[in-house]
């Protein structure tokens, strides 16, 4: 999953814009949807903190698992 955010100008004002998505696509999807006919003036991408929280859980359980094997050798 990814955080997106953009600044949004909808014909009216400009809106910024967060919203957690897996795509691409899904994020243009969720704009179209939202304000319709819009002109994105600018947008990022970047890793959700969920996914982050399960990346730090997977390295933190690797780093366990090879300390217990080094101890038995």
């Amino acid at each position: 999953m990814f955080t997106y955010s953009a600044v949004i100008y909808d014909g009216k004002k400009q809106n910024l814009v967060r919203h957690e998505c897996g795509t691409d696509t899904e994020f243009t999807s969720y704009l179209d949807s939202r304000f319709g006919c819009h002109v994105c003036l600018w947008s990022n991408k970047e890793l959700s903190a969920n996914t982050l929280a399960v990346i730090e859980a997977a390295r933190s359980n690797s780093k366990k698992e090879d300390f217990d094997k080094t101890n038995v050798l």
